[in-house]
């Protein structure tokens, strides 16, 4: 497969495309397993980050199945150009990484501006995914909270600006692409429950007006959130962060 010129695109879109472009030839017929992240980074010449947001956007548009802990299969030839109808804005990565940048800052400012309704709203959205954490069949509304509990501690920072870029990456996340990429983040039960520890040690942390340990959890669960998405093999030998 003969690499592209990537400098005018999205670059994991244009490794998506030629993928894409590889199925459609019949490089890779259906049933085919691809080469590992590894190895499509290797021969693309680029990251294995790039490599894992291009399988992604290729499962959206069905052209692929990533089967957990044994490799992704080629399942259908789309159109070529359905790529484009599913790209972002910015990579799957970059968005992780803005979160981490901005979201632990976020948490530590609720806890120095303690505020009642705020911590009331944040606990309720905690007690109602308690009730649904180990139903598969909740899971879309599970994601809804998940998202909900991020846009309601960024509303309750005192600061808009702060508030408002959450906001941007909450609607962001609505996106097919990032529907999906939540999904993997919260497959498992103990990764669900993994997650709703991290929100009820935010919401401890808050409580006692500690910004530091707000912070560090926050990092903390975003840090996981990266792991499974763009290191699924470590995180899966690795116990749930908590």
């Amino acid at each position: 497969m003969q690499k592209s010129d990537h400098s005018r695109a999205r670059l994991y879109i244009a490794v998506a495309q030629q993928l894409l472009t590889a199925i459609a030839t019949g490089e890779y017929v259906p049933g085919t397993r691809l080469p590992g992240d590894r190895d499509l980074a290797e021969r693309l010449d680029v990251s294995r980050t790039t490599a894992r947001e291009a399988i992604l956007a290729l499962e959206i548009v069905g052209a692929v199945e990533v089967r957990h802990g044994d490799g992704t299969y080629v399942r259908s030839h789309p159109a070529v150009g359905a790529i484009e109808a599913t790209a972002l804005d910015v990579a799957p990565r970059e968005l992780i990484e803005a979160r981490r940048s901005v979201e632990p800052a976020v948490a530590a400012l609720v806890a120095a501006r303690l505020d009642a309704g705020t911590v009331g709203r944040l606990q309720r959205i905690i007690d109602e995914s308690a009730e649904i954490v180990a139903d598969p069949a909740a899971l879309s509304r599970f994601l809804e909270l998940g998202l909900s509990f991020h846009a309601q501690l960024a509303l309750g920072c005192g600061n808009t600006i702060l508030s408002g870029i959450v906001g941007q990456f909450v609607s962001a996340e609505s996106h097919p692409l990032w529907v999906l990429v939540n999904q993997l983040a919260v497959s498992s039960l103990a990764a669900r429950e993994g997650q709703l520890a991290d929100h009820r040690a935010i919401v401890a942390a808050i409580r006692a007006g500690d910004t530091a340990e707000a912070a560090r959890v926050m990092t903390d669960h975003l840090a996981a959130v990266d792991s499974v998405i763009f290191h699924p093999a470590a995180s899966e030998a690795a116990p749930p962060a908590r």
